[in-house]
């Protein structure tokens, strides 16, 4: 069962806003300047402040930088800068793949090869905090799948780095094909190119999901106008005791070429993708050679998803797929108490009947590291403590 965040871009969506909106759902502050400041960025910083847009109080995303200079920066420099940094393997992949988006929409708009690609004001370092930003953001709030309304997009015309353009902005149109969009207001950008990378890249089209509701978050825009509120509504939760899909996409390729440090960036895209599942088995090849079977599970809707990324983060030149069924157990999630810290305890049950009981790993490994306790006794003692309020 995956945790849910459902966007609802009223005034709009950009990189801003979404980070703020995160924020409010309870994103840490300080763990996005952390990342931002490993960078090696001079000056940079973020801060929140809160406002008000129309009815809604909100919250706003600041971002502070020494360097005024904003150079050209192609899209290899700055994936250099990301892949060479201390981002967690979530918030880098992320980051990688939002910025990969608005990479290849510019080149197809502007004709040119991607590595050619200059980005301007998407290159600007305040936009760099709001792509990192809000990737680190979701790694830290385990979302595993973001839905959202369709965005307004706004007619009229801009002043930009590549002098007056026209509403949408070529590379924000370029980035929704497929996607459902609204009309939005004459003259005033709405949905910004990040914001409809991290769309593109990220979420699907959809309405409300059915879930658990744990919190909503209202994330500003840097306008206020007097006619529609500038805000990014964000609702997280999870899908409540929902049985996992039945039908299934297995999706597989062989790879003798791939060295272990990029299989697990690999295996994350795939889940990033919208894989339920993915892992490597070990085989021998033809002509003697050892090399990995890679195995993603996806839903139908994701199987397209999951085979690109294979292509892209693999070294493959082609995947298989095929149709399965499976029986599963329906699965949610519980917590318990454990004197360190709440863990996320994942159900599994048949007919009703609970079967298994696992803490959640991520949940054990962060409250291990911050309480300096062993991973075995933090996992013994959030099992113990549900175990507990399941006899009390």
């Amino acid at each position: 069962m995956s945790r849910v965040l459902f966007l609802d871009p009223v005034g709009g969506i950009a990189g801003d806003m979404l980070c703020a909106a995160l924020i409010e759902l309870g994103a840490d502050l300080a763990s996005i300047q952390a990342a931002l400041e490993g960078l090696a960025i001079p000056g940079l910083s973020v801060s929140t402040q809160r406002v008000q847009r129309g009815p809604f109080a909100a919250t706003q995303f600041l971002v502070q930088c020494d360097t005024v200079d904003h150079p050209h920066r192609t899209w290899a420099t700055i994936r250099t800068m990301l892949e060479g940094s201390g981002l967690t393997l979530g918030a880098k992949t992320r980051s990688l793949a939002v910025f990969e988006r608005i990479a290849r929409a510019e080149a197809e708009v502007h004709g040119c090869d991607i590595d050619e690609v200059h980005f301007h004001e998407v290159g600007a370092w305040d936009s760099i905090a709001d792509i990192v930003g809000a990737s680190v953001a979701l790694d830290g709030l385990d979302v595993t799948q973001i839905i959202a309304n369709p965005p307004p997009l706004s007619t009229g015309t801009i002043q930009s780095a590549h002098g007056t353009m026209p509403l949408p902005a070529p590379a924000t149109l370029k980035l929704l094909e497929g996607w459902p969009v609204r009309s939005g207001p004459v003259g005033r950008e709405c949905t910004t190119p990040t914001g409809a990378a991290f769309l593109a890249a990220l979420a699907q089209p959809g309405s409300l999901p059915s879930m658990t509701i744990e919190g909503t978050g209202t994330g500003a825009g840097s306008r206020d106008p007097a006619d529609l509120p500038n805000v990014l509504r964000a609702t997280m939760g999870q899908a409540a005791q929902a049985s996992s899909p039945r039908r299934i996409e297995v999706l597989e390729a062989q790879m003798d070429d791939l060295t272990g440090e990029h299989l697990p960036p690999l295996i994350d895209a795939l889940l990033t993708a919208g894989a339920v599942d993915a892992y490597a088995t070990a085989v021998l090849m033809k002509k003697g050679r050892t090399g990995l079977l890679i195995t993603a599970l996806a839903t139908p809707e994701h199987s397209d998803g999951v085979a690109e990324a294979m292509l892209r983060h693999g070294s493959t030149f082609g995947v298989r797929r095929c149709t399965a069924e499976r029986t599963v157990l329906d699965r949610w999630f519980d917590s318990a108490e454990t004197p360190w810290g709440t863990v996320r305890i994942k159900i599994g049950a048949l007919n009703g009947e609970v079967l298994h009981a696992a803490p959640e790993y991520e949940d054990v490994l962060r409250i291990a590291k911050e309480a300096k306790q062993a991973v075995p006794q933090v996992h013994a003692a959030a099992l113990a403590a549900w175990q507990n309020d399941q006899t009390s």
